[in-house]
């Protein structure tokens, strides 16, 4: 399930890798969010980037299949 924060159109994917253990991070309140290690959120990208620079989150994106041409 993903949750969204997003504002419609600017918004980054991101999985949270580990739930940062203090409510806020750079002076972003993360309470809103209810964090959940293993989670996949659509969120602002000011909040994305920091959870990202700080390793508590990475980036998804999406993965084409890649099928062998049938023969």
């Amino acid at each position: 399930m993903v949750d969204d924060f997003s504002n419609r159109h600017n918004s980054m994917k991101v999985r949270v890798l580990r739930v940062p253990p203090s409510r806020a991070l750079e002076g972003i309140d993360l309470c809103p969010y209810q964090l959940r290690e293993g989670s996949v959120y659509d969120l602002e990208p000011q909040v994305a980037k920091v959870l990202i620079v700080w390793k508590y989150a990475e980036r998804v994106t999406l993965r084409r299949s890649r099928r062998k041409p049938k023969k």
